[in-house]
């Protein structure tokens, strides 16, 4: 148990970032100006089934429970389909980067739109982020 507890402040300052997906918008042709712009939110969470599968070999020894395993597979069995990331306990955590885009931009004229979803990963933990990128036509 001992060399455990030695373990963790190293898995805990661990971290590898990741790129999920990438997608860039049709770029408009008008004239004017352009003036990049910029919106950033993010969302930490847990990774559960890292959770679990540290839980059970502390516990365990890694020879692994019964329990352990039942609440692993049920886990993934909620979160089956497709997905990027990490799933986050709040969904709604980038409903408002639009409105975010717009509020910098007075001319309402955006072009070039770049949407990254990323994560970093910090062993059992992780912040998901999503940023969009984009041009203000002046």
């Amino acid at each position: 148990m001992k060399k455990y507890l030695l373990l963790t402040p190293i898995l805990l300052l661990t971290a590898c970032a990741r790129m999920d997906h990438i997608q860039v918008g049709d770029i408009d042709q008008s004239q004017g100006k352009l003036k990049p712009i910029s919106v950033k939110v993010s969302e930490n969470t847990v990774n559960v089934d890292a959770t679990l599968a540290l839980t059970d070999a502390v516990l365990t020894n890694g020879s692994g429970s019964d329990e352990v395993e039942a609440l692993r597979t049920i886990w993934a069995l909620m979160n089956m389909g497709p997905r990027t990331g990490n799933p986050v306990f709040n969904d709604a955590y980038a409903q408002n980067v639009l409105n975010q885009l717009h509020a910098q931009c007075q001319s309402g004229k955006i072009t070039a739109i770049r949407s990254v979803r990323e994560a970093n990963d910090y062993a059992i933990a992780s912040g998901e982020i999503v940023r969009i990128d984009a041009d203000c036509i002046i």
